[in-house]
């Protein structure tokens, strides 16, 4: 039986290697290289959570055989797919250390914040399922005319079942559903054309936007004939077809083929003018690259160009498409991710350089995402084999995209409030944030753990954050985020409110309130002048007894009949802030003394100091009642 199933493992009949490894395996003691190649051969169909058992009992043991990076890379991402993330994390540092080279290992390296990265991409897009899945694998949707052509492994009884023994699947053929309505269900799936059907696989299509012509991966079959490399192998082509009395005929390969290497998921530029493709060609960066050949006007191609190593990696990157607005959409195993394939969006910049981002959850998952196109009104689909309910191989979801996506820097904030002497957290504390300019842009109140998230935040951002709790005096915090991607903390440490407060006091000094700033000759309530009236409103919504006379006083400087004036429209407005803060009018009075209570020697026609001048200008809440 050890024969039989590493024969079917070296002839890439995976799913019947796992099949005889298992009942090898659960007969007791097994040799590591069988745990090894077992998972190897589940890794390789995809299976990663079947694979994470196998990798973990060799590593286990990982001094007693040989390992190369590879197995500490494959083994990282089935980590992540059962979501242990830090033994992940561990796990490829020991990957860069076997090869410090390796851009992979130095991306992780880089990028140890992928996980907060990811975490202020996320949210970008809705996701939801769509009804035309089957139990079989169904992927890799194309738009054409107003329908969506799919990859399927179902049988639909029309053509004889055909298993594939990489992983015991149906052969895939094409499938065309309908787009219905607003939301863009697909409906009605059906064959798309026998014509096309073959006896190996045909996947991802690309059309033209006239719908007269269609380019598609089709195993190394043509004319009835079977191309193999040295070893064998069927490879992969891209094939070509035209839409002739509704038949699709003059079915050819392109020319960037070989019998050697596989090409694939082509996927057209929207001028039409580019194709663009993966491949694991020689002279490419990883196990599979990103390329684009130019169409020329008499349709030859020109000469394939790698995207180069700001896309590629030395792992898999697949499945590209080019939106209306000129961004690539790709997945890859290469690039830090969440674990399986990962897809991500990409555009050059002024300079010529591409920027990517992780297109975050709920997108991507643990698992394998990729295939997705977007139209013009940023609605689409894409493929994940991430189970939902009897559907676990293969699916297509249904996608809209909430915002346009703003390449570059992106932050999450988080804001924790704590107590400052016992660094007690402390949650149900209203958090208010404002921009720059003092507009309110956010309220929410902090979770459990004394934490409230702003996740629309970019590099460089300036904001203002308040933090208002019952027993705690308010505060108000400004933060410069970082022009680095991920996430950052604010930490709000909070003062507890001053009890003993006696009928005669003066608030202001008791909360150690700052001068209420207005504008000159004006009186309206200036948004830095809020954080320091809401201290008012705070105590006096703890002490619902107690009743104020707010005072404000101005220096010498004017005539007395305009100070008395001001002050007494800046005292009516004040009074009147509070109460649209929901205090009962009755509780507060208001009066403007002008220039009647000075506290120093500033008279009229003294010389005096700014800083002197400044000590009348004031506002005082006295405590008039208690009862």
């Amino acid at each position: 039986m050890e024969k039989k199933a590493f024969d079917h493992y070296e002839a890439l009949e995976f799913a019947d290697a796992t099949e005889v490894f298992e009942k090898l395996i659960h007969k007791g003691k097994v040799p590591l290289n069988w745990l090894k190649t077992n998972a190897e051969a589940y890794y390789k169909q995809a299976e990663y959570k079947k694979a994470f058992p196998y990798y973990r009992r060799v590593f286990r043991r990982k001094d007693k055989i040989e390992l190369t990076k590879e197995d500490y890379f494959r083994y990282a991402h089935t980590l992540k797919s059962v979501k242990r993330y830090t033994e992940a994390e561990k796990l490829l540092n020991e990957f860069h250390l076997l090869d410090q080279s390796d851009s992979r290992g130095i991306r992780a390296i880089e990028q140890k914040d992928y996980q907060q990265i990811i975490e202020a991409n996320s949210g970008l897009f809705e996701v939801g399922f769509v009804r035309v899945n089957s139990t079989e694998s169904d992927y890799g949707p194309a738009y054409y005319k107003d329908q969506v052509v799919f990859t399927s492994a179902r049988d639909t009884g029309w053509y004889k079942k055909r298993i594939h023994k990489w992983n015991n699947r149906p052969f895939t053929k094409f499938y065309v559903a309908d787009i219905e309505g607003r939301n863009k269900r697909l409906k009605n799936p059906r064959l798309f054309a026998e014509e096309l059907v073959s006896s190996y696989h045909e996947s991802t299509p690309a059309f033209t936007k006239d719908g007269k012509t269609m380019y598609f991966t089709r195993n190394n079959y043509h004319n009835k004939l079977v191309g193999r490399n040295k070893e064998g192998v069927v490879l992969l082509k891209v094939f070509k077809a035209e839409l002739i009395n509704n038949q699709w005929a003059n079915i050819e390969e392109l020319t960037i083929n070989s019998d050697e290497f596989s090409t694939a998921h082509p996927a057209l530029s929207p001028n039409e003018k580019f194709l663009y493709f993966a491949s694991n060609r020689p002279g490419g960066f990883g196990k599979s690259d990103l390329y684009k050949v130019e169409i020329l006007e008499d349709g030859n191609l020109g000469e394939p160009e790698n995207l180069g190593p700001e896309i590629n990696t030395e792992g898999r990157e697949s499945f590209p498409f080019i939106a209306f607005d000129e961004i690539l959409y790709f997945s890859s195993d290469g690039h830090p991710g969440l674990g399986g394939l990962d897809l991500f969006a990409a555009k050059k910049s002024e300079q010529g350089i591409f920027q990517l981002m992780n297109l975050g959850k709920p997108l991507n998952s643990q698992l394998d995402d990729f295939a997705l196109i977007l139209d013009e009104n940023r609605t689409g689909f894409f493929t994940s084999n991430r189970a939902k309910g009897k559907y676990k191989s293969d699916n297509i979801y249904r996608i809209k995209l909430r915002e346009k996506i703003q390449f570059g820097c992106r932050k999450n904030l988080r804001v924790k409030v704590v107590d400052r002497q016992t660094e007690e957290i402390l949650p149900n504390t209203r958090v208010l944030v404002f921009d720059a300019n003092k507009k309110q842009l956010e309220v929410g109140k902090t979770n459990s753990k004394g934490e409230y998230f702003l996740e629309t935040a970019s590099c460089g951002d300036q904001f203002y954050v308040r933090a208002i709790h019952p027993d705690y005096e308010v505060k108000e915090q400004s933060i410069a985020l970082k022009n680095e991607s991920g996430l950052e903390t604010l930490r709000m440490p909070l003062d507890q409110r001053k009890k003993n407060i006696k009928e005669g006091e003066d608030l202001a000094k008791i909360l150690k309130i700052k001068e209420i700033y207005f504008d000159l000759d004006q009186w309206d309530i200036r948004p830095d002048a809020e954080i320091e009236l809401q201290k008012v409103v705070d105590i006096m919504n703890k002490y619902p007894d107690i009743k104020i006379e707010i005072g404000s006083h101005t220096d010498s400087r004017a005539s007395k009949a305009y100070n008395e004036t001001l002050s007494e429209n800046r005292a009516q407005s004040t009074r009147q802030w509070i109460v649209n803060q929901g205090i009962n009018p009755e509780r507060i009075t208001a009066k403007g003394y002008g220039e009647y209570q000075l506290i120093n020697h500033c008279q009229d026609d003294v010389p005096c100091s700014e800083e002197e001048h400044q000590e009348n200008r004031r506002s005082e809440f006295i405590i008039i009642g208690m009862h």
